[in-house]
């Protein structure tokens, strides 16, 4: 019944049904009573403002809003800060009572968050700066003073302090979202039937919309679901091998064959959100998201393989080193590491195309992009270069360049 829900869904949903639905949360938090900070970076400790009794809620790009107030920006700014940049000047955010920028990650959203506090004074902007290196113990200790001190500038706004109660209560929320994701990546990428790349990209915005029970309890439900059906085929103990291995970056014990000529895409990039990605495979013609395998964009896999926070400790130490150990961003990451690991993927995983997307204007995507399309050549795995921007302004021709990569390299209509 559950699998059968998720099937119907994913067909009748729109990304345009999608982006109301989100937009609707957060009007109902508003109009609740409950503090909301929206975000723009992902790699954020969302215990923290749950914590403060406070909902993070992830400030996504709006395909609606175009970009008609670039002018107040800097010429490098990145199609992603433009539109949430537009989105305020039209009147957007309206139900969110502040955001929180990064700091030492990217040069645009710095520039935004700069330009946003001098057009906007009456917003409550928070910052959160990262440390340049991500894998020492002197990383770690930075952050958590850095966590710290957001603590304060929350409770400061706010009036609500740090309890130590709702932060437990929020570790296992979050835990039980990003363990069911988890599980439903590793899923896919087993048999990509059992759940739609469509409908798991839906589960996983809507709680990132809005952190709470009723948002985890679908993708916690689906999770279930999918597994009795895996363990029913013998496929268990080949799932919960590959999310841990998926989890740790090794997959050293893991290796799925796969023998079909069946494409099976992985999608790589920056802030790209899966869900853009799903609905242009679902509208190029008769062309399946199930062909999408795995994706490694912010908005999905980095947000999803981010390890559990531990209750043990310093609680901003504990939030740190989660946050410090999960899959990042070119400019905290490296390419080298990176590279590492998309090679890892398609030599193990039986990947056989690669969809790489650039967010447009953004210098991170566009730089790794010819090394990634290389690495994939030297492995004799077909690729795809994708541009997009947040409003999918050049969207059937980005479907028909899709259309015609799975022409081309054996996906025919099914």
């Amino acid at each position: 019944m559950i699998e059968a829900a998720i099937k119907q869904d994913a067909f009748q949903l729109s990304y345009a049904d999608v982006a109301r639905s989100s937009e609707q949360r957060l009007r109902e938090l508003s109009m609740s009573g409950r503090a909301t900070v929206g975000y723009v970076y992902p790699h954020i400790p969302l215990e923290l403002f749950l914590a403060h009794g406070i909902t993070p809620s992830l400030a996504w790009p709006d395909p609606s809003v175009q970009g008609g107030f670039e002018g107040s920006l800097q010429t490098f700014a990145c199609s992603l800060a433009r539109n949430l940049f537009s989105q305020r000047s039209t009147g957007g955010f309206s139900s969110l009572n502040g955001i929180l920028f990064p700091c030492n990650t990217c040069d645009s959203l710095l520039n935004v968050a700069d330009v946003w506090r001098h057009r906007f004074p009456e917003d409550k902007l928070f910052r959160l700066t990262y440390p340049a290196a991500r894998f020492d113990e002197d990383s770690v200790r930075f952050l958590a003073e850095e966590l710290k001190i957001l603590s304060e500038s929350l409770k400061d706004a706010f009036g609500r302090p740090f309890s130590k109660d709702e932060f437990a209560a929020a570790v296992a929320l979050v835990n039980r979202f990003r363990e069911s994701a988890q599980i439903l990546y590793a899923c896919r990428i087993v048999n990509p039937s059992t759940v739609s790349y469509f409908e798991l990209a839906r589960m996983v915005r809507d709680f990132l919309t809005s952190p709470n029970a009723d948002t985890v309890e679908p993708i916690s439900g689906s999770a279930a679901a999918v597994l009795k059906k895996l363990e029913q085929g013998g496929q268990l103990g080949t799932v919960k091998s590959l999310k841990e291995g998926l989890l740790s970056g090794t997959l050293s014990s893991t290796m799925i064959a796969v023998e079909s000529n069946i494409p099976r895409i992985m999608v790589v990039g920056g802030m790209t959100e899966p869900l853009a990605i799903a609905s242009l495979f679902k509208d190029s013609g008769r062309f399946s998201d199930e062909f999408i395998v795995l994706d490694l964009l912010s908005y999905g896999f980095k947000t999803v393989f981010t390890p559990p926070v531990n209750l043990e400790g310093d609680p901003f130490v504990a939030m740190s080193r989660s946050i410090l150990n999960a899959p990042s961003e070119p400019t905290q990451e490296g390419l080298p590491r990176r590279l590492e690991f998309i090679k890892l993927l398609l030599s193990k995983l039986s990947i056989n195309r690669l969809v790489v997307c650039e967010q447009s204007f953004c210098d991170p995507d566009q730089f790794e992009t010819p090394s990634m399309l290389k690495l994939a050549s030297e492995m004799g795995v077909p690729s795809l270069r994708l541009p997009i921007d947040p409003e999918l302004s050049d969207r059937t021709r980005l479907e028909g360049r899709i259309q015609s990569f799975l022409e081309t390299f054996g996906g025919g209509p099914r």
